[in-house]
């Protein structure tokens, strides 16, 4: 019996031993989650909703946890305060431009806060400081926003539904998509669209080249070369192109005063053109010297005529005649 007894003790104490463990690592492995064994210092931030948050939830630098959620008050109707319990460890890697935002672990998890750290120089956060803070987009807003995009997207398909019957009833619509010859337009234009395109960059090629030799032409004529480069750059062409210029001058000035001397002559009357513009005697003497000579020269055909059909002078012209072909058929023959 009293074997017995000691063997129910035994069990009974390895059985208290056992649940104190497992009490013990669970108390632990609560307490480490809540950041109950490890140093920590506490930070706050203001929110106007915490969208469910709860004491207890996790805080999470990028992803990371780097604390819990300690307390949650509320300030004012428009504020509510969540202090933070935050790991020493983290403390270097939490800037006082870093800001709080609320969230989800997950689509369906629960209620965080995360911690963004944003660009730009800044000490490390310390116990007490308040983070800035950038308010979450709460499902009531999300639905209110779908609520509006249900309404217009019921009103977008009733006016498509309208449309759609407006075009299924309007002959004119039908009418103009059969129409053949429409179609047979409309290629037409198309076909004479891509024409003009063509000719157009066959035009712009064109001006490309131009302006290309235009280019070339410039630059010789800056360096001296060719016709343009010559004619800018030669001083003594330049030279000459003013001595010609000057004698030209001269030569007008000339040419004004014996016009002037003319007029002068015509208007007084006097002088040799007055007499042949105004002296009838001398008009009709030089009609008659010029009939004259006209009679002469004809008298003097009718004699060389003769002459060639004398038998005295006949092989004389003949020669003449032969050394004249053949002098006419020379340059013929050199080209």
């Amino acid at each position: 019996m009293s074997q017995r007894t000691a063997s129910n003790h035994v069990r009974l104490g390895l059985f208290v031993l056992v649940g104190l463990g497992i009490l013990l690592v669970t108390l632990f492995l609560l307490g480490r989650q809540q950041n109950l064994f490890s140093r920590s210092f506490l930070v706050q931030a203001d929110f106007r909703n915490v969208s469910g948050l709860l004491t207890g939830n996790n805080v999470r630098l990028g992803g990371i946890p780097v604390g819990t959620v300690r307390k949650i008050q509320i300030l004012n109707d428009t504020t509510v305060r969540v202090v933070m319990n935050l790991n020493r460890d983290a403390q270097p890697f939490v800037r006082k431009n870093a800001v709080a935002a609320i969230g989800t672990d997950g689509l369906v998890g629960n209620t965080i806060i995360n911690l963004s750290a944003r660009p730009g120089p800044a000490p490390a956060v310390q116990p007490g400081d308040v983070l800035r803070t950038k308010s979450p987009v709460g499902i009531d807003d999300i639905l209110s926003t779908l609520a509006v995009s249900n309404k217009n997207l019921v009103r977008i398909t009733r006016n498509m539904t309208s449309i759609t019957e407006k075009l299924n009833t309007s002959p004119a619509l039908w009418g103009l998509l059969s129409d053949e010859e429409l179609a047979a337009n409309l290629r037409q234009s198309v076909r004479n669209t891509a024409a003009a395109t063509a000719l157009a960059q066959g035009t712009g090629e064109h001006l490309h080249a131009a302006a290309h030799d235009v280019k070339v032409l410039t630059r010789g004529a800056r360096q001296g070369r060719g016709p343009l480069g010559y004619l800018f750059t030669d001083t003594a062409f330049a030279g000459q192109l003013g001595h010609a210029a000057r004698q030209l001058a001269g030569t007008s000035d000339t040419m004004a005063t014996m016009l002037n001397g003319l007029k002068t002559q015509v208007r007084t009357g006097e002088g040799p053109m007055s007499t042949l513009l105004t002296d009838t005697t001398f008009s009709r003497q030089m009609r008659q010297s010029m009939g004259h000579v006209a009679q002469g020269t004809q008298d003097f055909s009718q004699t060389m005529q003769a002459l060639q059909h004398n038998f005295l002078f006949r092989g004389y012209f003949r020669r003449q005649q032969k050394r004249q072909a053949r002098a006419a058929a020379q340059p013929e023959a050199n080209k």
